[in-house]
């Protein structure tokens, strides 16, 4: 056993960051040996996953072949009014106990990491995230587990030192031996392999739905899509993905630090836009987030910078399906518990996808159709509601014909992204003086302001508005989409055709 006398009263000191949400706080980790009876104790709100952290440590220690400590051991978290969770603070902690021994790291660097019995030091969640957090508080030098090395060296500014066993933090630290880290095994967990894009020309006829596509693309339209079963709603909407442009450095990052959070690994930045569907029996705490103490991401966030599809749109809880109205709007959810407030990015973009009626049948074959007249007025009342509202794409699909069947696909999915990120760069440059990102999120003075239009179309616009058939809220919505309809076809403004094509869109759909 490697002993060293420590002096009692010596508090050792190390760093290391809480994650909260997608940002992490500053945590102190201190520990300090005193005399008295052999105890060990964890202060400073911690969890159960961090108390659990001792008998960790002490087999840990064993394993490198050091004495613990035989004095009253107390370790401090501060800030102590926040709530420490996860396994996160293992290496930390044994830092810092280091530190009270007469060991020092020498250097101001960020430690993360779960310790094993054996002293292997294992992947933690949060890492990215962690990091960019800590760059912005000044951080130059980070430990993190060696299974975290690949997401940690995406972080730029910061040096990253990957370890796999606590032997290299102990030499790290000053501790005197000659410590040899077993060899770090080579079977790990493989790497998750990537779906392959779906691409459109498996689409046969549907021209009016990959327009919709198109545009719902280009300036970030939530969508709805009402057919019949097997005419092509879910293999449209898992289009969407590979027709939307590359994500950005930064948006990359931010896709990256949530797959992070939920402990998933990867090797280099995302560049394709997520792609979230969760199913119909989801809760609200799956959709958007929750759970007891700090509330974890939900499908918004996963699909953030991406499409949230939510297939079997009615089937959808009221209370889950209304729980979107803030992250359809703002592009975040904030979460309120009792120990923890976060917020959770949540730019999405929703399509959504319903049968005309319940059994499904009544547009193809209503012969077939179960269906009473009540059924479907209540099945098309559950479409409705201030979400459906929110929702700027509501279009109805037929089946394709023989004549489409015979032609096949005749739309790529490279020639539709082409043309979406054409007109994204016409948005960027009409936009970047407001600033926003895309013609969804322009406010309706703006674009009353802005839009031209002719005597006639005015004319048909006030009048729908003082006959109540179309809401403020629902002509905003319109120009909106005729400014999409015009960026993908490369007009500088909408036209009276744009315009038209936009109240198409935008018509609502029932059986």
């Amino acid at each position: 056993m490697n002993t060293a006398v420590a002096v009692a009263g010596t508090v050792g000191r190390a760093k290391t960051l809480s994650i909260v949400g997608l940002e992490a706080i500053p945590i102190l980790v201190e520990a300090v040996q005193l005399n008295g009876l052999p105890s060990f104790q964890i202060v400073g709100l911690p969890d159960a996953a961090v108390n659990e952290a001792r008998e960790r440590l002490r087999a840990g220690f064993h394993a490198l072949g050091v004495s613990w400590p035989n004095r009253r051991l107390t370790v401090n978290l501060s800030p102590a009014d926040v709530l420490k969770s996860g396994t996160g603070f293992d290496l930390a902690i044994a830092v810092a106990i280091l530190g009270s021994i007469g060991f020092d790291a020498g250097r101001d660097a960020v430690v993360m990491g779960e310790l094993g019995l054996d002293g292997s030091i294992r992947p933690v969640r949060g890492v990215l995230p962690a990091l960019l957090s800590a760059v912005k508080e000044g951080a130059d030098t980070a430990i993190v587990p060696a299974g975290n090395r690949d997401e940690a060296l995406l972080v730029e500014g910061i040096e990253v030192v990957a370890v796999h066993h606590l032997a290299q933090v102990a030499r790290l630290c000053g501790v005197p031996g000659q410590f040899v880290p077993p060899m770090m095994s080579q079977v790990s967990d493989p790497l998750p392999v990537p779906e392959p894009v779906a691409d459109l020309s498996d689409v046969y006829g549907q021209e009016e739905a990959i327009l919709a596509l198109e545009v719902a693309a280009a300036g970030g339209h939530h969508m709805l899509m009402v057919g019949s079963p097997g005419i092509g709603k879910s293999m449209l909407a898992r289009r969407m993905p590979g027709i939307m442009p590359d994500l950005t450095h930064a948006e990359a990052l931010e896709v990256a630090a949530v797959s992070s959070l939920m402990g998933e690994r990867f090797t280099d930045l995302p560049h394709r836009p997520p792609f979230s569907a969760p199913h119909h029996t989801a809760s609200a705490a799956a959709m958007v987030g929750g759970g007891s103490g700090i509330p974890r991401p939900g499908a918004v966030t996963f699909a953030h910078r991406g499409v949230l599809f939510c297939d079997e749109y009615p089937e959808f809880a009221p209370r889950v399906i209304q729980a979107l109205r803030q992250p359809m709007e703002d592009g975040y959810i904030e979460l309120a518990r009792s120990k923890a407030n976060v917020r959770f990015p949540a730019r999405f973009q929703l399509v959504a996808a319903a049968n005309p009626c319940r059994c499904g049948h009544v547009l193809d074959a209503p012969s077939r159709c179960t269906c009473t007249s009540r059924d479907r007025r209540t099945y098309n009342a559950s479409l409705g509601g201030p979400v459906r509202d929110r929702i700027d794409i509501q279009i109805l699909l037929r089946r394709p014909s023989k004549a489409d069947l015979r032609r096949g696909g005749t739309i790529t999915s490279a020639q539709v992204k082409a043309r979406v990120s054409e007109a994204r760069l016409r948005q960027a440059h009409r936009l970047k003086k407001l600033p926003l990102e895309r013609n969804a999120q322009v406010p309706g003075a703006w674009l009353r302001r802005h839009t031209p239009l002719s005597p006639v179309t005015a004319t048909r616009f006030e009048e729908g508005i003082t006959m109540g058939e179309l809401s403020l809220r629902g002509y905003d919505r319109i120009l909106r989409l005729a400014w999409s309809i015009a960026d993908v076809n490369g007009r500088g403004a909408p036209t009276d055709d744009d315009v038209a094509l936009a109240y198409t869109m935008r018509g609502r759909v029932s059986a």
